[in-house]
């Protein structure tokens, strides 16, 4: 009997990380579309041009720069808990920016870039806390199970949001869409209700400069390591830079916003789910690098046949196959992305080393994609997303040389992190 109790204890310790990083991916998908899809439509639908509305996606930056201050959230916790201090802190501000999103006036430029770029740096400082808390509550062999949680429920706050919300858009108006939007950050603080502070053996760092330098002195004593850097942040690039203009595509093309937030919602949830589902079992049937190099190929060739949209009739069954295909690679492409990532960190230093990563991998979104809408305005669409196909080609490269270096594969563990 007590040993029946005591497996049914351990299967139910087994559960709750995994839904706690569900539930937290969740939460952490919500702010990226509001910045980079919601806003970006309430803006189109204010009048503003193209350009301007491009050069907008500036304000996802902190996204990019969120490694100047992981370190400070590993070493400060302002409520007492390492994890949950910054979670319920990031939650908090999350939800005053978007409701501020909602009284605001898209004609009203700098008050939008003010607020925009407040979701972007306290979304962004969620998404440390988050990582770092999910590599902490994971016991060492959950962790993929745990990252395809994590991106099932990251990429269903973002369907919900980017099609969701431009439905209740259409119908309601943008104040109501951003306030639903803050409302579903509320996830969060109720995620935490069940989701204790993980146990930490190693304790936090005894100062900032040893939550600083430790990381960033193990990463860089590694093998290549600024080729695997430059990697992380071109393998992604194409995709990012049409990605960025991607709504503002669909409504050129002549579908309203109600056919794009249903068919987003119902098709690119389906699709995202099949290419997480995908990933795991090619990543088990395969390897982790030939999938990286595999779904590369797929990202360049799905970014090339996204143009085919210009050239047909704007009609539903067209939208729904691309966006199906699109989530698909886009989904199986992320999820083998951050388990490499998380491979190429050391589990001492995971917090800091997995912002590095991350913050690369999300720069070209929120830098170089900033002149999109410049280059749409000379290009025209069609070559605009053929350049974002020939732009895959640079990771790729970089990936190939990681290859024959012998330096893709994962690190080596200096020391055992909390996990082991």
């Amino acid at each position: 009997m007590a040993e029946g109790r005591r497996g049914k204890e351990l299967a139910g310790a087994r559960t709750r990380p995994l839904a706690t990083s569900f539930l937290m991916g969740f939460v952490s998908g919500v702010p990226l579309v509001v910045v980079i899809t919601l806003v970006q439509a309430w803006l189109k639908d204010g009048g503003l041009d193209l350009t301007t509305i491009g050069l907008l996606t500036l304000v996802s930056l902190p996204y990019s720069l969120k490694v100047l201050w992981a370190p400070y959230l590993d070493y400060f916790a302002p409520l007492g808990r390492r994890r949950q201090s910054w979670l319920v802190i990031s939650q908090a501000c999350l939800i005053m920016s978007l409701v501020g999103l909602s009284m605001a006036s898209p004609l009203d430029v700098p008050r939008v870039v003010l607020l925009a770029a407040s979701v972007s740096f306290w979304s962004a400082t969620q998404d440390i806390a988050v990582d770092a808390y999910r590599r902490e509550d994971l016991l060492y062999h959950e962790l993929a199970a745990g990252s395809a949680a994590y991106i099932w429920g990251y990429r269903l706050g973002m369907v919900a949001v980017a099609g969701g919300g431009l439905v209740v858009a259409d119908r309601l108006g943008w104040a109501v869409a951003f306030r639903i939007a803050a409302g579903l950050i509320l996830v969060g603080p109720l995620t935490l209700l069940f989701s204790p502070e993980p146990d930490v053996p190693h304790g936090p760092p005894r100062t900032i400069r040893e939550s600083v330098a430790g990381p960033m002195k193990d990463f860089f004593s590694q093998r290549d390591p600024f080729l695997l850097l430059a990697f992380i942040l071109f393998y992604k690039f194409g995709e990012q830079l049409i990605g960025s203009l991607n709504t503002t595509f669909f409504m050129a093309a002549g579908y309203s916003k109600i056919q794009i937030g249903l068919i987003v919602k119902a098709f690119g949830l389906a699709g995202t789910l099949a290419g997480v589902a995908l990933s795991g079992y090619m990543v088990k049937l395969r390897g982790l690098v030939p999938c990286l190099w595999g779904f590369g190929w797929l990202q360049l060739a799905n970014n090339a046949c996204l143009t085919a949209l210009w050239l047909l009739p704007a009609k539903g069954y067209w939208l729904a196959l691309f966006i199906t295909l699109d989530h698909l690679v886009v989904g199986a492409g992320s999820t083998v992305f951050v388990a490499f990532l998380a491979s190429q960190t050391n589990v001492s230093y995971t917090a800091t080393q997995y912002a590095l990563l991350t913050s690369l991998m999300a720069l070209p979104r929120s830098l170089l994609s900033s002149p999109s809408g410049w280059l749409v305005d000379h290009l025209g669409w069609p070559c605009f997303y053929l350049l974002g196909a020939f732009m895959t080609l640079p990771g790729l490269f970089m990936l190939r040389a990681l290859i024959r270096r012998g330096t893709a594969g994962p690190r080596e563990q200096a020391s055992p992190g909390p996990a082991g």
